[in-house]
């Protein structure tokens, strides 16, 4: 009886922390690459994985507001999303790269 109680009280605070999830406030763009024609924007991987559809729309949509602002400061003033890719950054952690067309 008393073993039970430990392991509920041992599983009780992770499956509190599990059911949090992440905030998209806590996942930021960072611009990886501007060359004027394009520019390439990362998220956390792993954070985005963890949240709904809802808040992966959300931190993507902060992902094509960056990209936006990126290109803005070139000749260019348009972005416009084409593609994503996976990039391992180490044996369990990844980030989404973005890459968007700068376009007139």
């Amino acid at each position: 009886m008393e073993v039970e109680l430990r392991t509920k009280v041992f599983l009780l605070p992770l499956v509190f922390v599990a059911s949090c999830g992440i905030s998209p406030d806590r996942v930021q763009p960072a611009v990886s690459q501007y060359n004027g024609d394009s520019v390439s924007i990362q998220l956390n991987g792993n954070a985005v994985e963890l949240m709904g559809a809802p808040d992966r729309q959300t931190v993507f949509s902060k992902a094509d507001a960056e990209a936006a602002r990126i290109c803005s400061k070139g000749h260019k003033k348009k972005a416009e999303y084409t593609s994503s890719r996976n990039i391992p950054t180490s044996q369990y952690t990844y980030v989404i790269e973005r890459l968007y067309l700068c376009l007139s």
